[in-house]
């Protein structure tokens, strides 16, 4: 008789197998097989799965091996069936891309959507890869603005299971921004707010424009824009609430709508600098600051001051000096109160500098425009210079530089991030000049040859006084050192002055250098052949003197002191330079020319800037020939209101110009905005010019009598007002001046159109 006892283990026995789940199976194939592959070896598809001959699987092991040939993207299909002790493992290959073309595409080249794909051919063609190459092209297409774009992907089948991969491409018309809508804001118009988003609304004069498209880079972008637009106009709690792009049912149009919420205006109240530094007084700092009590809060302006105190307490030996500002709002008075601490902060290393988006500028270029390099102490004030060092170099749209965490609390990465823009520039352009009249210009510049910073220019140039050709190149760093060194070859013929013909054939080398960061000199030699022609016999004796040819030799020298905040559109900072040119190593002409020159400039306002500039020179025989085209001419671009060479000395027979020894000229001028949207580059400007030319350094053989000469050492002054326009045909300026102060024989212009040095 069984037992209950025996009953009840039993019954558990059966329930406790009875549960085990059905697929919990384990079988053991003897060998595996690959069938079907064609490019793929066996063993290659064998080492991707998890089963192995002669080793137990189960349905999770078949599972697996599934999904991890399929995750290969070699596979269209692939099947695993158990034929009696063997597995075996079925599969159909991807195709191989023969050929990848493109179809119906205006816009865009084939070379720039090859490599926006990420397809190449003989690489395998999966459906993954289909969609997400298609998705890449519809958003290049969409970055442009065009939303009505399509693409259809087709895939035609070639022997040996090849394919060639087409894009159809319908690029659709521009999808433009119709309407940009701020909600919220009470205070500023949304004329105003538009002016500080770098998207327009579309408008029949931006022909020569993109920013009326759709972007949602630039989108982004915007929306920070608008925030620190806010913060720098004395809204300190503004808030974005939202920002929402629609577009229209045609998808022809697309509206942009902001919602914020302004809050109260501030202005700044009590500002006050502490030192926590024994060695820095704080109080002496307080012409720093960048702004004044009751001027509108600004982030702009702290920033500003920030910078300022940081590169002062650095110049006094603290490097790693930190500037806290300690902001307190009073929203009673609607002030921000702030103190700004200085403390000396912890030394930190430079670990690695990685240098990105630099995709034609060798590292090197970039490298030799950073006074740090790994292991060097990090310096704010260095790392500052560095990023204006970049920005002044032309090559990029935009450059960035950052600190990451190293690998140590004391460690950290400098990180410079930049994006190309185009560096070379090949143009045809006819024109007027008040100079040279009716001119055609033919330009070809590269500022950054082959990403090495080395600069090749040629330009032809052929006007009615003047025909020029010029050719040229010029090493920043020549040799490796910092040492600019260039040389160039040029023929003029000109007929500017009376009615004479000048020719002008030779050659120039410079070598340049910096002293220190703001200290600068230069060298130049230059030999030419000169040859006066058709001098009439009317003309001065002092001009017939020149008859003839001659060879000048000169060796130029130029040291100088530059503190401007940027070479390149500076807009705070002054410049000293002392110029000599010494003619006589060799050659027929023999003179020395001295000028010393200063310039200044300030912006009060977004936008406008003021300069302040002054030259003084002379010329000096030198022992040998001077001519008349020796000495200085004053008048069109040098000194508006009067003609090239319509003041100064003259013959007091034949009123003809014969040029300065001594000169003084100086100009205040004013740039600004005209109202119409950036993208036209037209600013105006408002100027006074001043200065004298006085004095005569020629002789004339003994052969000859020398004539009277009319000079006065009074002061001439125009003023005036023009335009200027960054035009797609290169830079053009016309001025309209008025003569105030002249003498009786100068000569008036007051209209001057001229043709900017594109180079």
């Amino acid at each position: 008789m069984i037992s209950k006892q025996k009953i009840l283990s039993m019954a558990l026995l059966l329930g406790v197998t009875g549960f085990v789940p059905s697929e919990a199976w384990a079988d053991v194939a003897k060998s595996i097989r690959v069938q079907g592959n064609k490019r793929i070896e066996s063993a290659t598809v064998l080492s991707y799965i998890p089963i192995k001959a002669g080793k137990a699987y189960d349905q999770g092991d078949l599972d697996l091996a599934l999904k991890d040939l399929y995750a290969t993207g070699y596979f269209s299909d692939v099947q695993i069936n158990r034929q009696g002790d063997a597995l075996v493992i079925d599969v159909i290959e991807n195709a191989i891309i023969n050929q990848i073309a493109f179809e119906g595409n205006s816009k865009l080249k084939d070379d720039k959507l090859k490599e926006e794909v990420q397809l190449r051919p003989r690489e395998v063609l999966s459906r993954t890869k289909i969609q997400s190459a298609q998705q890449r092209i519809l958003d290049i297409y969409r970055r442009m603005g065009r939303y009505n774009a399509t693409v259809v992907p087709k895939v035609i089948k070639q022997s040996d299971n090849r394919v060639d991969l087409v894009f159809e491409i319908n690029e659709g018309d521009v999808t433009y921004v119709r309407k940009v809508n701020f909600i919220g804001n009470r205070h500023i118009s949304s004329s105003h707010l538009e002016k500080a988003l770098l998207t327009k609304q579309t408008r029949w004069y931006r022909f020569f424009a993109s920013d009326d498209t759709y972007d949602p880079d630039r989108f982004i972008a915007d929306q920070q824009l608008l925030r620190e637009y806010y913060y720098d106009s004395g809204y300190p709690d503004f808030r974005l609430i939202n920002a929402v792009s629609e577009l229209s049912p045609d998808q022809k149009d697309l509206f942009l709508t902001f919602t914020l919420e302004e809050g109260p205006r501030y202005s700044f109240g009590k500002v006050e600098i502490k030192s926590k530094i024994s060695k820095v007084d704080g109080s002496k700092l307080q012409g720093l600051v960048s702004y004044a009590e009751g001027d509108w809060f600004s982030r702009k302006m702290i920033e500003k001051t920030i910078q300022s105190i940081t590169e002062a307490v650095g110049v006094q030996g603290f490097a790693f000096a930190q500037v806290e500002p300690i902001i307190s709002k009073n929203n009673a008075a609607k002030t921000v109160d702030i103190t700004y601490e200085i403390s000396e902060g912890p030394r930190v290393y430079i670990e690695r500098i990685d240098i990105r988006g630099n995709d034609r500028t060798r590292d090197e270029v970039i490298r030799r425009e950073i006074r740090l390099q790994e292991g060097d102490a990090y310096n704010t004030t260095f790392v500052k210079r560095a990023e204006q060092n970049l920005n002044d170099l032309g090559y990029f749209k935009k450059v960035d530089v950052t600190a990451e965490s190293g690998s140590a609390p004391d460690k950290a990465k400098l990180i410079i991030t930049v994006e190309e823009q185009p560096t070379g520039e090949l143009g045809l352009a006819i024109g007027f000049s008040t100079l040279d009249r009716a001119l055609g210009n033919i330009h070809f510049a590269e500022r950054n040859f082959m990403g090495t910073g080395r600069t090749i220019h040629s330009d032809f140039t052929l006007a009615s006084r003047r025909q020029e050709f010029d050719v040229g190149i010029t090493d920043p760093y020549f040799m490796g050192y910092n040492l600019e060194a260039g040389a160039d070859l040029f023929h003029v013929r000109s007929k500017r002055i009376s009615a004479f013909t000048e020719k002008n054939t030779g050659a120039r080398t410079h070598v340049g250098y910096k002293l220190t960061d703001n200290w600068f000199q230069n060298w130049s030699y230059t030999i030419q052949k000169d040859d006066i022609s058709d001098v009439p016999a009317t003309s001065s004796v002092y001009i017939q003197n020149m008859k003839g040819g001659n060879v000048n030799s000169a060796i130029g020298h130029s040291i100088g002191y530059d503190r401007r905040n940027s070479r390149r559109e500076p807009t705070a900072g002054y410049t000293v330079t002392l110029s000599n040119s010494f003619a006589g190593v060799g050659g027929d002409i023999g003179y020395l020319k001295n000028a010393l020159g200063a310039s200044y400039f300030y912006s009060p306002l977004d936008e406008v800037v003021m300069n302040a500039r002054i030259t003084a020179g002379h010329v000096l025989r030198a022992g040998k020939k001077l001519r008349v085209a020796d000495q200085v001419f004053l008048g069109g671009d040098s000194f508006r209101g009067f003609e090239f060479g319509g003041m100064g000395p003259r013959d007091a027979k034949t009123k003809e110009s014969i040029g300065g020894a001594r000169y003084w000229v100086g100009t205040l001028e004013t740039m600004f905005p005209i109202g119409l949207p950036n993208e036209f580059g037209v600013k105006g400007a408002v100027f006074t010019d001043f200065g004298s030319l006085w004095g005569c350094a020629l002789k004339v053989p003994a052969t000859q009598i020398a004539t009277d000469r009319i000079s006065s050492n009074k002061m001439r002054a125009s003023v005036g007002v023009g335009l200027s326009w960054n035009s797609p045909f290169g830079p053009l300026r016309i001025d309209y001046s008025i003569p105030v102060r002249k003498q009786k024989d100068d000569e008036v212009q007051r209209i001057f159109f001229g043709v900017s040095s594109r180079f």
